[in-house]
């Protein structure tokens, strides 16, 4: 059997498996239904170029093992009773597979294990699918295969020094606001809530007016709400970077994320707008610096120095995960995400199930619609903060849009 190699970023999702479940989740709604026979054609086609999904995660020996008879009829489920919900909030056994189709009939759920790619790697993931079942097939995807982090950096010059504070610093940061604890009686939870394209559409182009970007918009609704619901005066919220803007070259479906750490003091006596020109300069001193980079880096040399069993001793036991995490998932680009025959109606991202006490929110949009979703698990009136929560986020980006 064919194997592959692990990547360090790839070990990280799985070290952080005690309080994250390391899943990606891709709901995509159809005016039609989808045709399964070209459906399994382009799934076969997906295999037959990207082999990791083939896999399964062998933890022991730290690598990905190829199923050399895995085909799509293992990789698709055809449910037309599925519910959506329970789909959503659904593990992988990474140890037997690593990523599932399910079609209904006018939906179609995926669920790739975050071991083998990040959000914007999925985005290419399904962008591919679509192109075969388009039976657009004349493209080079060799490219795809490329998950290696040393091809980010090559052409990066980091000081040692930089990196070991960063990384600390990161870590330091992370115990932020608590939004629930852990309690009795725990059930899977997905709460999420709309904004509709029109509001979005003043949303944008209020932010445009001051130099901002809707990422930070929703940080700042994020930490405002946090700020008036737990009275907290300094907010902090690491944020997931995107690394491939580093890349000189094409880069595969790989986990290549790094984190910038929002410090800032949202008092509620400002307006929204002002406590957006402070969340702006806060991310723009960020993205001067090379820091989203520097913490990996790190991480990364420390993996290729030692061995398997010094760095689980190190890392294993250390959580990366923020008590209160965000996550943008992104855009995903209508005219990549198309399926002949029919019309994709919506689609959503969704991150992981978070265990208490830690708690992420995912935003992601489609056609001008945002989602901003969290799956957890806790009790029923741990549930509620969280409702809340949304609540006041949702309320905060729609007083700006006014």
């Amino acid at each position: 059997m064919k194997e592959y190699e692990v990547q360090p970023l790839d070990l990280m999702q799985y070290i952080n498996t005690k309080y994250h479940e390391p899943f990606i989740h891709e709901f995509i709604e159809f005016e039609n239904a989808l045709d399964v026979k070209r459906l399994a054609a382009a799934l076969d086609r997906l295999l037959e170029v990207f082999p990791l999904l083939k896999c399964r995660y062998d933890s022991k020996r730290n690598v990905f093992v190829e199923n050399n008879s895995f085909t799509e009829k293992d990789l698709l489920v055809i449910d037309d009773t599925a519910n959506r919900t329970s789909l959503l909030t659904e593990s992988l056994n990474s140890a037997e597979r690593l990523i599932k189709f399910t079609l209904s009939k006018n939906f179609l759920i995926i669920t790739v294990s975050h071991l083998i790619c990040d959000g914007s790697g999925f985005k290419k993931l399904i962008y591919l699918l679509c192109d075969f079942y388009n039976a657009n097939v004349d493209s080079d995807y060799s490219a795809l295969m490329n998950r290696e982090f040393s091809n980010l950096t090559k052409n990066l010059k980091l000081k040692s020094g930089d990196t070991v504070k960063m990384l600390f610093s990161m870590l330091g940061g992370y115990k932020n606001t608590q939004v629930y604890e852990k309690s009795v009686n725990e059930q899977i939870h997905i709460v999420e809530r709309s904004i509709s394209s029109e509001i979005m559409a003043k949303v944008h182009a209020a932010a445009k007016k001051q130099g901002a970007t809707l990422n930070d918009v929703f940080l700042t609704a994020y930490g405002r709400a946090i700020s008036k619901l737990y009275s907290k005066k300094k907010i902090n919220i690491p944020c997931t970077v995107d690394l491939r803007k580093y890349a000189g070259s094409e880069t595969g479906i790989a986990n290549l994320t790094g984190t910038y750490n929002l410090n800032v003091k949202l008092p509620l006596s400002k307006t929204f707008a002002e406590s957006l020109t402070v969340v702006n300069r806060a991310m723009n001193k960020q993205k001067k610096t090379k820091n989203d980079i520097a913490g990996p880096t790190l991480l990364v040399s420390k993996y290729e120095k030692s061995t398997l069993e010094k760095f689980l001793k190190l890392y294993g036991g250390m959580n990366t995960s923020a008590y209160s995490d965000y996550t943008n998932l992104g855009k995903l680009d209508e005219n990549k995400l198309k399926f002949d025959g029919t019309t994709v109606v919506n689609a959503v991202g969704y991150s992981g199930l978070n265990k208490a006490p830690c708690f992420q929110i995912a935003v992601s949009s489609f056609k001008g619609e945002t989602t901003i979703s969290s799956m957890f698990v806790c009790g029923e009136s741990e549930r509620k903060k969280v409702d809340l929560l949304m609540n006041t986020i949702i309320e905060e980006i729609k007083s700006f849009a006014n």
